[in-house]
């Protein structure tokens, strides 16, 4: 009797833009700043072979994971900042600012970083609506609005600049033992990295689990 074998979840998933600011950061700067989409793929590839126990790659998430969390900091205090008023009452009502065409992108992640990219965008995008909202009435100075907006950018650039600064070398951590030719090449074109990370004690918190390895017998 054939056994039936369950396939792996899938979903459909959109993400809505409404400051243009957002929708330059999906896109990048051509030679400059690294797309959304292409966060996408690299922290894809980096998990694949995090989950196949290369210590460079789980370095690289690790570094990813610390710029994420950074700027998630970073956006949660900029956005505080212009919503001070929101704990005085007020008499005037108004609905939630939002563009009248957003722009939706589809989302194709396939990582757990990814996702983390898009819950950052996301606050990113409420941020840059919430702060042109606030300049338009005035409860923002321009000069303020273009210190808070660049700050805003430049914290999200920086998860994507570290993000294309991870490298994968395709070895394991057991090449990394042995010192072979190929480790040596590895540490020559990576650099070395913390051995806390080489060992496998420190991982990020998101990162996948590491695919069984067995050592081949020796004798």
């Amino acid at each position: 009797m054939a056994k039936n074998n369950i396939g792996a979840l899938y979903s459909n998933a959109t993400i809505m833009l409404h400051a243009n600011a957002s929708l330059k950061l999906w896109y990048g700067v051509k030679g400059k700043v690294v797309s959304v989409p292409y966060f996408f793929t690299r922290t894809f590839e980096l998990e694949s072979a995090a989950s196949h126990d290369d210590p460079y790659a789980d370095y690289g998430l690790l570094n990813i994971e610390n710029a994420l969390n950074e700027a998630f900091i970073a956006l949660n205090m900029l956005s505080s900042s212009i919503q001070a008023d929101d704990n005085r009452r007020r008499r005037v009502n108004t609905s939630e600012c939002q563009s009248m065409k957003p722009v939706e992108k589809l989302l194709a992640v396939k990582s757990r970083f990814g996702w983390r990219l898009v819950a950052l965008l996301e606050d990113f995008d409420l941020f840059m609506v919430d702060l042109l909202d606030a300049q338009f009435k005035a409860r923002v100075t321009r000069c303020d609005f273009e210190l808070k907006k660049e700050q805003a950018l430049t914290v999200f650039r920086h998860v994507l600049a570290v993000c294309h600064a991870s490298k994968r070398s395709g070895l394991t951590r057991h090449d990394m033992r042995e010192g072979n030719a190929k480790a040596e090449a590895a540490k020559t074109k990576f650099g070395r990295i913390p051995m806390e990370v080489m060992e496998g004690v420190v991982r990020a918190e998101f990162a996948p689990e590491v695919k069984h390895y067995q050592e081949p017998v020796k004798g």
